[in-house]
């Protein structure tokens, strides 16, 4: 297999999670009415934001077994179970009967599938990383970018969804997203049987330079590395659901309807996916740490405006704030995870960059949708979002520029 039918193969499988992911966040409201009991509307939603966390809770587990798995027997395997994995439990909230049929059964239903899809995205998604940048050393920053580009685009993917099921307001049509995306996923795995072994996890087979123990390899000897990752992760998680997805109850709350709203958020998120692609082209060609840093300041500085337009009332104010947020996340997505990957020996790459993601994500990004609801909803504090996200590049600032100062790691990928 060719590399970029290898990118295109890899890349499919993170863009049909992210669009489930997203989809399952956009439909909130309407999944709460079916999956709970509705007698209070807020508190039904805030347990469907539940549902959405546990998924995240998971996701460490995954980045345990199939990191392990990744670093031990080869990247091609977990990437082909964790998929596998993806498409059952994905199918099975397709097929899932809703509360009025079976009760209470149905809601413990949804977070056991839940569930099993954060095992799998935990396996996943810094698995695709790993391989795609193994497979293409000349250009490392495109390389790492693919898999930020497909989440963009399975972000996309999700919105146009929500937007289409609510247009139509079936009480069937809400299901064909999760149905089309496990069958898609399963022609993926089809596909991703004739990827190769990378070049790096062989050489370090031969060469003995595997572990027996890769996860305890990677904190042994990788402590900032996985801190690095960890950074990352809380930025990214933090500024894609409060600045995206969040953006939406923002919006509708300052004024706008809920179609204007996921309108100016499709904006942001197309802007965002066609970027990524272009920076991370731009980072190979001159120095892609100076991108990330650049988009991590403004993020830190103009977060707090992001959400104030949102509050605004006016149309084109909520996209201009989408417009600055696409820009902005696609500068930090295009670059982090080469950053981070630079961080680790092949052996310890797969188990402790996932990990290390993994945990961040299962605590920032988990919980994201329930902070917001809570600064806003509970506390009335409607610039919390957009300090929470300025908080959230602080901290990733710091932690990548005190982990990158040495410049002999920028050069061992």
């Amino acid at each position: 297999m060719n590399l970029k039918k290898s990118v295109a193969v890899v890349s499919l499988g993170t863009l049909l999670e992210w669009a489930e992911f997203t989809f399952f966040a956009y439909m909130a409201d309407h999944l709460s009415r079916l999956f709970f009991p509705v007698d209070d509307a807020a508190f039904a939603r805030l347990k469907i934001y539940g549902v959405f966390a546990a998924s995240y809770v998971m996701r460490p587990v995954g980045a345990i077994i199939f990191g392990h798995m990744g670093d031990k027997h080869g990247r091609k395997t977990p990437m082909i179970a964790s998929l596998f994995l993806m498409a059952l439990a994905t199918c099975g909230i397709g097929m899932l009967p809703v509360y009025e049929a079976i009760g209470g059964v149905s809601s413990c239903l949804l977070i056991a599938f839940r569930m099993l899809q954060g095992v799998a995205v935990g396996g996943e998604f810094n698995g695709a990383t790993v391989l795609l940048t193994e497979y293409d050393k000349r250009r490392p920053f495109l390389a790492g970018s693919w898999t930020s580009f497909a989440s963009s685009a399975g972000m996309a993917l999700g919105s146009l969804a929500a937007a289409a099921v609510s247009f139509f307001d079936n009480d069937f049509l809400w299901r064909v997203p999760f149905l089309l995306s496990a069958v898609i996923a399963l022609a993926a795995i089809y596909m991703r049987r004739d990827m190769k072994e990378t070049d790096d996890f062989c050489r370090a087979r031969e060469n003995n330079e595997l572990f027996d123990l890769p996860i305890s390899a990677a904190w042994i000897h990788h402590k900032s590395g996985m801190a690095c990752t960890a950074a990352f992760s809380l930025f990214i998680s933090v500024y894609v659901y409060t600045g995206n997805i969040y953006y939406k109850t923002m919006a509708v709350s300052g004024g706008l309807s809920a179609s204007q709203a996921a309108t100016a958020i499709a904006v942001g998120v197309v802007l965002n996916t066609a970027l990524i692609p272009i920076f991370a082209h731009w980072a190979d060609r001159s120095n892609g740490y100076r991108l990330c840093f650049a988009g991590l300041f403004l993020a830190l500085i103009l977060s707090p405006l992001i959400m104030s337009l949102a509050l605004s009332g006016s149309f084109i104010n909520a996209v201009a704030g989408q417009l600055i947020y696409g820009v902005l996340d696609a500068a930090v997505s295009a670059t982090a995870f080469t950053i981070l990957l630079r961080q680790f020996k092949t052996g310890a790459k797969y188990s402790g960059s996932s990990l290390a993601w993994s945990v961040s994500t299962a605590i920032f990004g988990g919980s994201a949708l329930m902070v917001n609801e809570f600064l806003v909803g509970r506390l009335n504090l409607l610039a919390g979002p957009g300090i929470y996200m300025s908080l959230s590049a602080l901290v990733c600032l710091i932690t990548v520029g005190y982990v990158c100062r040495k410049p002999d790691r920028r050069d061992a990928l």
